[in-house]
């Protein structure tokens, strides 16, 4: 497994263990939202808009209620990144 396959991995983990998921969600469908946003941590984008891509994700696309349970997955997640670079 990859470097990148295996931190995507922990993100989807940090998902799976944050969201209560809808049941029609797949593990395909969330895996893509976790490496988008892996993508997006990489690629240097700041909380905020990492904030804003999530909350999207939530409710438009998981269709699941406003929350701020997307603030501790992109925290974590966040945490995660500063792992990896040690």
């Amino acid at each position: 497994m990859s470097h990148k396959a295996a931190r995507i991995g922990e993100i989807l983990d940090v998902m799976k263990s944050a969201w209560d998921l809808p049941a029609d969600c797949n593990e395909g469908e969330l895996f893509a939202y976790a490496e988008t946003l892996y993508d997006r941590i990489v690629g240097g984008d700041g909380k905020d808009a990492l904030y804003a891509y999530l909350a999207g994700v939530q409710v438009d696309n998981l269709e699941m209620p406003p929350s701020d349970i997307f603030r501790s997955i992109v925290d974590r997640s966040l945490a995660l990144a500063n792992d990896w670079r040690e």
